[in-house]
């Protein structure tokens, strides 16, 4: 059983695997510039994400600084509380029932004001594969992009964020990355079934009514942007 080690340091709560690395030392060197990095376009300013090498081996460092300003959001974080430390414990306990689909999470460090994090540091596993993006026709991968999200979803995980940029094929086959399935996970799920049947044409096995009322509300927003003239997503 995998277990989690939980700490205070510098005014963040660390939450590291049991693992023989100093992960708090790999962000200090990090942002002291030690660290050779290659940075990865996140399209938010305020979240930085990187390739490291540390002994030899690759590692995805991320600062999430990005905080919905809404009411309504905020309530929910105060109400659910930091996410990446519920997604560390969540994906421990997914890997406990054999969960091998998704990049590892190792170390997560959030500063904390009132149930919000302001910031966060986290050191995931870099998959190495290529991404879906990288290759010009993927419909042959549909097939096993929707049993891969299928099976997500039966570990209690969500991607909420699904694009070609998120699946990696490796050599075990294909990986999904980056989830992030803040909020309420039936929500999350329904989500995913909508962009699946969007982007790809993939239709549900089974539609939830949370998948179809999803579904609805996007229509009415897309014939409700149609008729004002503006650009739609559908």
């Amino acid at each position: 059983m995998q277990k989690i080690i939980t700490t205070k340091r510098n005014g963040y709560f660390v939450y590291q695997k049991q693992i023989d690395i100093d992960f708090a030392q790999i962000i200090d060197d990090y942002i002291q510039g030690k660290i050779t990095r290659q940075i990865l376009n996140s399209g938010n300013v305020e979240r930085s994400v990187a390739r490291i090498t540390v002994n030899d081996k690759h590692y995805i460092i991320k600062c999430e600084k990005e905080r919905d300003r809404r009411l309504e959001k905020r309530i929910m974080r105060v109400i659910s509380g930091p996410y990446f430390s519920r997604l560390f414990h969540r994906l421990v306990r997914a890997q406990e029932q054999g969960c091998q689909i998704t990049n590892d999470i190792y170390f997560v460090a959030e500063k904390i004001r009132f149930r919000e994090a302001l910031e966060t540091w986290i050191i995931a596993e870099y998959v190495e594969g290529t991404v879906l993006s990288e290759i010009n026709d993927i419909k042959p991968y549909y097939t096993e992009i929707a049993k891969l999200i299928n099976k997500l979803h039966s570990y209690g995980l969500a991607s909420n964020d699904i694009h070609a940029g998120n699946f990696v094929l490796t050599e075990s086959g294909l990986k999904i990355i980056d989830l992030s399935d803040f909020g309420n996970f039936a929500i999350c799920k329904a989500n995913d079934l909508v962009a699946l049947k969007r982007f790809y044409g993939i239709e549900p096995e089974k539609k939830s009514v949370v998948y179809r009322f999803i579904s609805l509300r996007n229509q009415i927003r897309h014939w409700s942007r149609k008729m004002r003239g503006k650009k739609t997503r559908l």
